[in-house]
């Protein structure tokens, strides 16, 4: 039977007030959406091991290879923002249903994709997918925890399965490609993701609406437009140079199009996010270091399949088993940061794991590089994955902390979009130094220089973002 025992604290406006949940309906809901939520964040890593098989197989060239990972980043990261919208418009199941159904379909057409052009188009509707339920799925843990502390061990557990399926993309994908080939790496995600959709639909309650807001489609256009030409600017660069017509006209496009989306989102009495959120230094904070760490992230990740194949010599699934120290520290370090999200302040948790990641890259570096035995290697993966992993939860749970609950689906994919804004820019760069630097050597040294430079800023935007917190605390004690 339902527990509809009163609760101390408000319930969230997008909850349905009848009665709550029993304690088992709310940790399978919890299940099932991170399910969906798990092949989102997995669909951004698990190509990187199956790059070389995907090369041989179509003949594709480095910037074909950037665009297949980068084309379902790019609309992940262009469209979140809107999915977020359509969450909390239509109501979060209802978006997580749609958005998951088209993402089943999309995994099927990368699997089935004949050339690299048609494997591109394929993730970009991946993306799409993705981008219209992942903010929903995290606006359903938001809606069904609605006991403060409850909520915070759930986000928790959501932020780690996410980091979980961000590092095990590469461990999965090497066994599969290897075992499979590389179709299989998609084709995965054709079973799982129905399961996932049948179980929401059977367990997943229905959200308020909000219809009177009304969509702002200008606002997303010029946004996508802006990320768009940039993405198509940093990825061709290196190929076409600085000086190619196609490449300043991409950066012309991204400028005008992201000063034009200041002048609409002023003007439009429902913007994409309410401007008032933007006085907000600490959701600014969250936001600016999210997309720094992913930045750092997912440069590394890309240049780190590329040097272990390329350098070392080594096949997809021995590839996929020398990262799997990343994967389990961060495992390791979701769990860790769960636990002392109550005890620890979110500042200390998230300047002091990125502190410890910021170290663990030029360490990893080095020992790969110099050759040094495996284990010095895999010691500074499990630094690098537990620093990333403890900033995760409270990074999340402070930014939801910011915002009205019925506009948390907004807020999440704010969040989302800004952390995949920093993926795609970090494989950006990781690419272009692949082909214009001499070989994956420097090309590693080039990309830890930058994941060193953006971990030390997420620090020290942490820093800044707990001194206001600490400064809000004193007004509003």
């Amino acid at each position: 039977m339902p527990d509809c025992t009163p609760v101390s604290v408000p319930v969230p406006l997008s909850v349905t007030p009848a009665c709550r949940s029993t304690a088992r309906e709310r940790r399978l809901t919890l299940a099932i959406v991170a399910i969906g939520m798990f092949m989102a964040v997995l669909d951004t890593t698990i190509v990187n091991v199956a790059l070389p098989a995907m090369r041989a197989s179509l003949g594709a060239t480095v910037a074909g290879l950037a665009w297949i990972v980068d084309a379902y980043t790019l609309s992940f990261a262009a469209l979140i923002l809107a999915g977020g919208v359509l969450s909390d418009r239509f109501g979060a199941k209802h978006a997580y249903l749609a958005g998951l159904a088209l993402f089943i379909g999309a995994s099927a057409g990368c699997g089935f994709a004949s050339s690299v052009t048609v494997l591109v188009a394929a993730r970009f509707v991946q993306g799409v997918g993705a981008a219209l339920f992942l903010p929903a799925s995290l606006a359903i843990v938001r809606n069904t925890f609605d006991v403060p502390a409850e909520r915070a061990r759930a986000i928790a557990v959501w932020a780690g399965i996410a980091s979980v399926a961000a590092s095990v993309g590469p461990v999965l994908g090497g066994v599969l490609v290897e075992d499979f080939g590389w179709r299989s790496a998609f084709l995965v995600n054709v079973p799982t993701g129905a399961l996932a959709l049948a179980g929401a639909a059977a367990l997943v309650r229905a959200s308020a609406r909000r219809d009177a807001r009304r969509f702002d489609w200008a606002g997303q256009f010029a946004s996508a437009t802006a990320l768009g030409a940039l993405c198509f600017a940093a990825i061709e660069l290196p190929t076409r140079g600085p000086g190619a017509a196609e490449v300043l006209a991409a950066l012309l496009v991204a400028a005008l199009a992201a000063a034009v989306l200041i002048v609409v989102e002023r003007r439009t009495a429902d913007p994409m996010v309410p401007l008032v959120w933007f006085r907000n230094r600490v959701f600014i904070a969250m936001n600016v270091m999210g997309t720094l760490v992913y930045v750092g992230y997912f440069g590394l990740l890309f240049i780190l399949s590329l040097y272990l194949h390329g350098n070392l010599g080594l096949n997809a699934r021995q590839t996929g088993l020398m990262l799997l120290p990343l994967a389990l520290s961060l495992s390791l370090g979701n769990l860790l940061s769960g636990k002392l999200l109550g005890r620890a302040s979110a500042t200390q948790l998230m300047a002091g794991g990125l502190f410890l990641a910021t170290c663990a890259v030029p360490a990893l570096a080095a020992a790969l590089t110099m050759h040094a035995p495996w284990p010095a290697a895999w010691a500074a993966m499990a630094a690098f994955g537990t620093g990333t992993a403890l900033s995760v939860a409270p990074m999340i749970a402070t930014v939801l902390e910011q915002v009205p609950a019925d506009a948390a689906g907004v807020a999440s994919g704010f969040l989302n979009a800004a952390r995949q804004a920093g993926s795609l820019l970090g494989v950006a760069i990781a690419g272009a130094a692949t082909m214009l630097l001499p070989n994956l050597m420097a090309a590693l040294r080039a990309v830890a220089v930058l994941g060193f430079a953006t971990y030390a800023a997420a620090v020290l935007v942490a820093l800044i973002a707990g001194a206001s917190m600490g400064k809000l605390a004193q007004r509003h004690p």
